[in-house]
């Protein structure tokens, strides 16, 4: 007979492991489904069509910016121009962009003068206000300068955005990776990001407190965004988009996040350096400086994951001393543990688009995960950001109504 604790230990791990990644990808699926808003063919365009603004701010963004720009200026919509800004870069960003402007009207450039950046704005948050003065229309389509587009994503966004009656809709854009690292980290840290979060619930209009944008690709109606006071209303936070939905959800706007990987694409980070700084950056921004969803986000990476691992380990050994009925059962939660997350996982690695191979590397994923954790961590102490060669040291206002004066 089993003694009871270790039948009280068995409950916990069952608990922790195998139900939690059941009920977790269960969740996962449905949250899915429920981020399911686009769908092809696009419906064409009313004639006449209302007025938008793409709106790009970049810094130091090298040759990506030409292909973001083409592929804004390439969009099938009729009614539309493109206000881009070069945020006090040191590279050939804002060249490029005069470029692309001189052989399109289309594109408008704004160039931000380095020392200009006023204090307790970030940088994107001070480059988008400046920009929305240049734009026209009912209708704002915020990118980053690393998203390329689909010809029909602005259609697709305005389309169902006036049919369903929209404040915001937002996009989860393919994620492209050109390395190794890429492809095993960034869609990890999405995924957490997603949990952490609770995505999902964005599209739930009654759950007020629950809200996400991705200011990779963020289309707002103008009327709601300057009733709500432009990026000012958020001109100190490092995601501003998160910041965006939440303000605007609480008022009662309509808030809506959706699977968009056949509407855009981007190419986050280039290193696993890059990487780290990048999504360390954006769970301190995210949790508003606070370090309790990250210790969450840990706490489920050890206990939830890796527990399954060492649990695996240790009934085999005691599977080969011994074939007792405990061994059998620890091996059997083990096994049902591991295949529930592998499997999820490589699910949530497909609908990335990347490859499903990389959920058995998840001892070394989730491993890197965690350093992302800490990195953030020690942003949460320090409250010390560097971002695209600026440094911040500013607390973020915990009432982003607040940030509007």
């Amino acid at each position: 007979m089993q003694h009871p604790f270790y039948f009280s230990l068995l409950v916990v791990y069952v608990a922790l492991g195998p139900v939690t990644w059941i009920l977790f990808g269960a969740l996962m699926i449905m949250g899915r489904r429920r981020m399911m808003l686009l769908k092809k063919p696009v419906p064409k365009a009313k004639d006449p069509s209302p007025r938008a603004t793409i709106l790009i701010p970049a810094k130091d963004e090298g040759p990506r910016i030409r292909d973001c720009l083409l592929s804004a200026l390439a969009q099938d919509y009729p009614n539309y121009h493109v206000v881009a800004v070069d945020d006090r870069s040191t590279d050939e960003t804002g060249k490029m962009m005069d470029e692309v402007a001189a052989a399109d009207p289309r594109l408008k450039v704004l160039h931000i003068e380095h020392g200009s950046l006023p204090e307790g704005w970030t940088g994107k948050c001070n480059a988008l206000q400046q920009a929305v003065k240049l734009a026209e229309g009912q209708w704002l389509l915020f990118i980053d300068s690393d998203v390329v587009i689909s010809p029909d994503a602005l259609r697709a966004v305005l389309r169902r955005s006036e049919a369903s009656k929209y404040d915001v809709l937002s996009l989860w854009p393919k994620l492209e990776s050109h390395s190794f690292f890429e492809a095993l980290l960034v869609p990890l840290a999405a995924a957490g990001v997603s949990m952490m979060y609770l995505v999902g619930l964005t599209n739930k209009d009654y759950m007020r407190n629950v809200a996400f944008a991705n200011g990779q690709f963020l289309f707002i109606l103008r009327k709601t965004y300057d009733e709500m006071g432009g990026h000012s209303a958020v001109k100190d936070r490092f995601c501003e988009d998160v910041e965006i939905a939440r303000l605007l959800k609480r008022q009662g706007k309509r808030i809506r996040i959706s699977w968009g990987t056949e509407y855009a694409a981007v190419r986050m980070y280039s290193s696993l350096k890059a990487i780290f700084k990048g999504w360390g950056r954006n769970f301190y921004a995210g949790s508003l400086g606070k370090p309790w969803r990250i210790l969450m986000g840990m706490a489920f990476v050890i206990f939830c994951c890796f527990s399954g691992y060492g649990v695996l380990a240790g009934s085999l050994v005691a599977l080969a001393a011994a074939a007792s009925l405990t061994a059998w059962t620890w091996f059997v939660a083990s096994a049902i543990h591991l295949l529930a997350m592998h499997g999820f996982l490589a699910m949530m690695y497909a609908w990335s688009g990347n490859p499903r191979r990389n959920a058995i590397l998840f001892p070394l994923g989730g491993s890197l995960l965690l350093g992302v954790f800490f990195k953030s961590l020690r942003m949460c102490i320090t409250n010390k950001v560097e971002w695209r060669g600026t440094n911040y040291s500013h607390r973020m206002n915990n009432d982003p109504v607040a940030a509007k004066s």
